[in-house]
């Protein structure tokens, strides 16, 4: 099967994955690490960011700033089971939520079903400076969070791990004018509701519109910060479609959409927090943030800071009442196409003008499937390899057509050779005649190349998959392939060695598989697989296990073609 020149290749590139780890350590690229890693900031009880006693009384609108920022004031202590007196904790079975009567919002929200790389449940306020949603009048110079409200429970915790429990904060006095958040929250549910409502507005000075804002970036929570920067955005539904906002400038970002969205929210790689208007439409949708280069621990990248809301319209009479979902959690496609909103969409997948459709497509069936074959089989990396086996299953006829096509080319390269150099001072006469010998010989010069393109709506399918939802979040494979979501960060990544692999089991497909010899076939054999693996090195192991798969089951494909009888070119021609 193979020759004296590739056999020795072999044996130092399987010396090269099996010693990886101590070649590389003793060469000094590599040191073990000795603890966990950290994320920047710490989410324990302990650190939550809560506002300070608020039973003094209100603060009147006239005294409010409007360019101060709210002050940050200072974490719980040590004793986790001891809250400031106007703070609420909600107990559900996908939150853990902290509210405070200073701004009548949220400053913590955690998720129990979701970890950290060291164990801990994910938050994803981490540093808010500020309770969330945030309702701001008066072109956002007059903030919520600025108002201390009062609130219909006692500080305290409470459970809605069986019913709903409902919170209501109140600011202002009846008949003088009231600013009223309430909040529903469900046990089992990736949303709450929040019910905005403005009784008298105009006594409060207040009339036209106001802007709710999810005002709190969302938090890094992957081991790999700058793909979870890469992957945050600002995003709203206008009139059917998804539009980004990320029209920076200086490296700030401040912009607005005149229209009717149905959703606005930001998102990071595999978490969202978005504002859906239930009972009126809002008038625009806006995103603020800022870009800046940072230094961590895996060098310079570009950290983003990214906040999103919607305007929405009133009149300064009677009663206003305004109902929201207030969407946090994962960015599970099938979750959160449940909305009938096109949430799904915040995912990016099938987006892309003209052929995203047929991507979707690809993408929706493998959502669809993987889990399903997860059920059984509970390890993505097995599933994955099986999905690429029933993938190579399903195009093998197409596959041995094409080797049958090739193998006739090769017959034919010596008549091609002739036509060559009896034409060689006319080239289209040349090409002319060799469509001729193709035609006469029932060959298809392009049949190789159909099982690829077949390949690729499927493989950008599992790019934009793997790229945005949470399914192989934290999936283990095997060895050192502990999660399938992340890739190489860097040529001495242990990940590297999958990324080797697919380099070379495509380099050897292609060897046995290309139709010719040519010098641009041999180059080709070459640089595409360095290619590939320039390219995908730092793309989910979950995508570049696909491919390296689908380079071996392509080999099995040409040898159980080989295996067959042998199909001359006057058999060929005979079809």
């Amino acid at each position: 099967m193979f020759d004296k020149k590739t056999l020795p290749l072999i044996i130092l590139l399987a010396i090269l994955v099996l010693f990886y780890f101590q070649i590389m350590e003793f060469l000094g690229f590599y040191k073990p690490p000795t603890r966990a890693p950290q994320r920047e900031q710490p989410v324990t009880a302990d650190s939550i960011i809560t506002a300070p006693n608020t039973t003094a009384g209100w603060v009147g609108l006239d005294t409010l700033s409007a360019t101060a920022p709210p002050a940050v004031t200072p974490p719980l202590g040590s004793a986790t089971d001891s809250l400031p007196t106007d703070t609420v904790r909600i107990m559900t079975n996908k939150f853990e939520v902290v509210l405070v009567s200073t701004g009548g919002g949220v400053t913590s929200l955690i998720l129990p079903d979701y970890t950290y790389r060291d164990g801990q449940p994910i938050q994803l306020l981490p540093d808010a400076q500020a309770p969330v949603p945030e309702v701001s009048f008066a072109g956002g110079t007059l903030p919520t969070s600025q108002m201390r409200f009062k609130s219909n429970l006692g500080p305290g915790r409470y459970d809605a791990t069986s019913s709903p429990v409902e919170l209501t904060f109140t600011y202002g006095e009846s008949g003088q004018g009231e600013i009223v958040r309430k909040y529903r929250f469900y046990p089992d549910k990736y949303h709450f509701d929040l019910i905005v409502e403005l009784r008298d507005p105009a006594k409060l000075g207040l009339d036209r519109m106001y802007k709710l804002a999810w005002n709190s970036p969302l938090g890094v929570t992957e081991p790999q910060p700058e793909t979870d920067y890469q992957s945050m955005e600002a995003v709203a539904m206008m009139a059917g479609s998804r539009v980004k906002l990320d029209e920076f400038q200086n490296d700030r970002l401040d912009q607005s959409l005149n229209g009717n969205p149905s959703w606005a929210g930001v998102r990071s790689k595999y978490f969202a927090a978005v504002l859906i208007p239930k009972n009126r439409i809002a008038e625009g949708a806006f995103a603020q943030g800022e870009r800046r280069k940072v230094v961590t621990a895996e060098g310079r990248i570009e950290e983003r800071r990214l906040t999103a809301g919607l305007d929405m319209p009133f009149a300064s009479a009677g009663i206003l009442s305004d109902t929201f979902a207030v969407f946090v959690g994962p960015l599970d496609y099938t979750l959160m196409a449940q909305y009938k909103v096109g949430l799904q969409d915040m995912l990016d997948i099938g987006t892309t003008p003209f052929v995203g459709w047929i991507i979707k497509s690809f993408a929706l069936a493998v959502i669809w499937l993987l889990p399903k074959m997860y059920s059984v089989i509970a390890n993505y990396g097995v599933v994955i390899i099986l999905f690429a086996l029933l993938v190579k299953l399903v195009t093998l006829p197409l596959s041995l057509k094409s080797f049958k096509s090739m193998s006739a080319m090769k017959a034919l390269q010596p008549k091609i050779e002739e036509l060559k150099i009896k034409h060689k001072k006319n080239p289209q006469s040349m090409n002319a005649e060799v469509m001729k010998l193709y035609k006469a010989h029932g060959v298809n010069p392009f049949s190789g190349c159909l099982p690829i393109l077949l390949q690729m709506p499927l493989f950008f399918a599992l790019f934009s998959v793997f790229r945005s939802t949470i399914l192989l979040r934290d999936a283990p494979f095997v060895w050192f392939i502990d999660d399938l979501s992340r890739g190489a960060a860097s040529l001495t990544d242990p990940y590297i060695i999958l990324v080797v692999l697919m380099i070379v089991t495509q380099y050897f497909s292609q060897q046995f598989t290309m139709a010719s010899t040519t010098q641009q076939n041999k180059i080709l054999m070459y640089v595409f697989p360095l290619f590939m693996g320039f390219l995908l090195y730092k793309f989910p192991a979950g995508l570049v296990l696909y491919w390296t798969c689908f380079s071996v089951f392509s080999l099995l494909d040409y040898f159980l073609y080989k295996r067959g009888p042998k199909v001359s070119v006057a058999a060929v021609s005979k079809q």
